[in-house]
């Protein structure tokens, strides 16, 4: 009874972390895109479908966890499926953005730096996407669904809290990496070790765990030869 009771405190305060992360992709992205309004200019409609994706997800991750704390369960499944909707579109506008950015990467340096970069944003298309159709296979297990949706907002901590660091912090980029991957690592480590000391179900936490070691990795090793095959067979067929 008193792990159900802990689960539960854990599942009802999670919107906490979605609002933490939101912040971190306003502050993140203040300078670099919305002090810009209204001309936007240099900016393309595939970023303001992107950017209008990800405020809806945010706001959907985070409203949910709190209709569940204060018992508003059927708003809660009926809020839910506007995910069907919103997660595919989601992933296709993190592609259009990759498009753009690795054809700018192109045009600015060569090929094999270009495709070394597409290590932070072609595995983000594929983990969020498997992360929700996780979430979705186990929604009538709140414990995992909600593992697996805080995993999708762990995705998308970096591109905001990454830039905050760059802007505010004088970070160099690729410390940047390290700093924000490691933080969504460390994160998955303390939901998982909450888990284990929980006796809670631990494969959604070491799921979302060990992908998120993998897209690290994925960037670790960007310049091998192994990525650069991936990331070109991604861009010929896709691109």
């Amino acid at each position: 009874m008193s792990t159900l009771v802990k689960t539960n405190n854990l599942q009802n305060n999670i919107g906490y972390l979605f609002i933490g992360i939101w912040l971190c992709a306003l502050i993140g992205f203040h300078k670099t895109y919305t002090i810009f309004f209204p001309s936007f200019k240099g900016f393309h409609w595939q970023h303001h479908f992107h950017g209008i994706m990800l405020m809806s997800w945010f706001a959907m991750l985070i409203v949910q966890p709190f209709l569940i704390k204060y018992g508003k369960n059927d708003l809660h499944r009926s809020l839910g499926k506007l995910g069907y909707i919103l997660a595919p579109l989601v992933c296709y506008s993190i592609f259009l953005v990759t498009k753009i950015f690795y054809h700018n990467e192109l045009a600015a340096t060569n090929e094999n730096a270009a495709l070394a970069q597409l290590a932070l944003m072609v595995p983000p298309i594929f983990v969020f996407g498997l992360f929700f159709l996780l979430a979705m296979l186990n929604r009538h297990n709140p414990e995992a669904h909600m593992r697996y949706m805080v995993g999708t907002s762990l995705l998308m901590l970096g591109p905001g809290l990454g830039r905050a660091l760059m802007i505010y912090g004088n970070v160099s980029p690729s410390l940047t990496v390290t700093i924000v991957e490691g933080l969504a690592e460390a994160i998955a480590a303390i939901l998982l070790l909450n888990d284990i000391i929980k006796k809670v179900n631990i494969k959604p936490a070491l799921t979302i765990f060990i992908f998120l070691l993998l897209f690290h990795a994925a960037w670790v090793f960007r310049e091998s030869e192994v990525w650069l095959k991936i990331a070109k067979w991604f861009v010929t067929i896709a691109f």
